[in-house]
This record gives structure tokens, C-alpha cells and sequence, in this order.
């Protein structure tokens, strides 16, 4: 009988230790999800030999959902940055057209169609060039990637923006390796026009721009060489609508280059731009 209530105790003794083990664990579980709801994710250590499977999953689900609302705040940011930067920009040529429709009902000159027609021109660009570089920025255009000659991409480029250069009396001296690269035709060849246009546009009239395409060890490289004055901060260079001290008088909206390092990044290529000397070298490397 002795032996039996004393087994009995054991039993009530382990039943009773198993119950405050388990308020425990639901008290350390409770713990575990309010500090994790509180975005202390990066406090927390898992180990497997004290955390349940259970535990494992809460934590990759709450992971994975800190992970998600990063990415929309910053898409938040991004959509309202874009939209200041639309506003900002359009605000003057709307104005200037509003202004000269104004003056044309009062006196009828020509040279008031010729102002409110550049101002549509202007507009229309920048509308089209915002298109780009949000449907880039957002991922929404996926590249289509391709054997293509690189020598040819950018004979092509050339031919393209030679008439701008003669106008200035500027030399296009190309040293051009004969390759081939995995690339996006369209959008590869838009970044290096905007690249090109800016060394036209830049350049000191009878000066010269030099495009040097070759392969090295580790890369297919291109690089555009041109004249030109001070351009500011280069680490603004590549941000959207950054236009620096020289490109006053100068055409322009500083969104090609903004366009250009995005298409180079979803291609995995690097640019980086280099001043000194009064010249300016931009530096484009792409993957192997």
C-alpha cells in the first residue's frame, strides 16, 4: 500500500512539474510573439535544442512579414517621391503654356506658336522619360536579353546622334573591339545614348569624344571619354532630375543618366563616372 501512494506522489509530483513547465513555455511562447510583432526580429536567437518547430515557424512567418512591409514602405516612398518630381518638373512648362495662350488671344504673333510648341515638345519628353524610369524603378519591364554585337550596338548609337555632333564640330573617335554580349537590345542601347547624347551635349564645340569598347579579364568594358567643365557632385550624378552647374543653358530634364544606371543594374553591369582634367570618363563594365 506504502508503495502505491508512494508511486502515486511521484506521478502527482511529475503531473504537477509538467503543468508549471508548460505555463512556462506558453508564457515564453506569448513573450516570443509579442516581441517579434514588435519588429525586434533581429534580437531574436533560435536556437533548436531550446525552440519548438512551432516556435521556428512563428518566427520565419513574422521574418518574412517584416520583410514584406519594408518593401511597401519603401514602394510608398518611391511612388510619393515620384510624385513630387512630376509636379515639380510639369509645373513650368504648364505654366510657361498657359502664360503664352494668354498672351497669343491678346496679340497674334508668330513667335508665341513657336514657344507654346516647344514647351508641348519639352513636355511630352519629359512625360515619356518619367514613364521609363518609373516602369524601370518599379520593375515592371523585364529585359529581354540576347546575343547581341556589341560593336554594332554602338556603331548604331553613333549613327544616330552623329548629326548633333557634326552641328558642334565634334569628333567621334571609336575604338571598338569586335564581341558579342548577352544584353537587352533596346534598353542597352538607350543607356548608351543618353551616355553619348550628354558627351555631345557637354562638349566644347570642335573637341572630340572617344569610345573605347574591349574586353578584360573580368569584364566587357566601354568607356566614353569627353571634354567638359566642372559637373558638380558626382555622387548626385545618377540621381533623378540632378542637373549640375554647367547644364544651365543646356537642354536637358537629368533624368537619361538616372535612366541609364537602371537599365545597367537589372543587366547586372556597373557604371561609375570619373572628372578630372576637365574631362569626364563614364566607366560601363558588364558581366562575362
Amino acid at each position: 500500500m506504502e508503495f502505491i501512494i508512494f508511486i502515486l506522489i511521484i506521478v502527482l509530483l511529475m503531473v504537477t512539474y509538467k503543468y508549471f513547465q508548460l505555463i512556462r513555455e506558453m508564457r515564453e511562447f506569448s513573450d516570443f510573439i509579442d516581441y517579434g510583432t514588435k519588429g525586434n526580429l533581429c534580437d531574436i536567437e533560435l536556437n533548436e535544442k531550446e525552440v519548438s518547430k512551432l516556435k521556428s515557424k512563428i518566427y520565419k512567418f513574422l521574418k518574412s512579414n517584416e520583410i514584406r512591409q519594408s518593401k511597401l514602405k519603401g514602394e510608398k516612398e518611391k511612388t510619393q517621391n515620384l510624385i513630387a518630381d512630376i509636379s515639380h518638373q510639369t509645373k513650368t512648362p504648364i505654366t510657361n503654356l498657359n502664360l503664352y495662350i494668354n498672351l497669343l488671344e491678346k496679340e497674334n504673333k508668330s513667335e508665341y506658336f513657336d514657344i507654346i510648341k516647344y514647351e508641348l515638345e519639352k513636355l511630352d519628353f519629359l512625360i515619356k522619360n518619367l514613364v521609363k524610369s518609373s516602369r524601370l524603378e518599379s520593375n515592371i519591364i523585364s529585359l529581354e536579353k540576347m546575343n547581341v554585337n556589341f560593336k554594332n550596338l554602338i556603331l548604331d548609337v553613333v549613327s544616330e546622334l552623329e548629326p548633333q555632333a557634326i552641328r558642334k564640330n565634334i569628333k567621334i573617335i571609336k575604338n571598338l573591339e569586335d564581341f558579342n554580349l548577352n544584353v537587352d537590345l533596346r534598353w542597352t542601347k538607350e543607356a548608351i545614348h543618353n551616355i553619348l547624347d550628354n558627351a555631345i551635349k557637354y562638349s566644347p564645340e570642335n573637341s572630340q569624344v572617344i569610345i573605347n569598347s574591349y574586353k578584360s579579364s573580368l569584364n566587357y568594358n566601354l568607356d566614353i571619354i569627353n571634354k567638359c567643365e566642372d559637373i558638380g557632385d558626382l555622387s548626385k550624378l545618377f540621381t533623378r532630375f540632378y542637373r549640375g552647374e554647367n547644364s544651365v543653358l543646356k537642354d536637358g530634364l537629368g533624368l537619361g543618366l538616372f535612366i541609364t544606371r537602371e537599365i545597367l543594374e537589372k543587366e547586372n553591369a556597373q557604371i561609375k563616372a570619373i572628372y578630372n582634367d576637365n574631362k569626364i570618363k563614364f566607366e560601363l563594365d558588364f558581366p562575362l
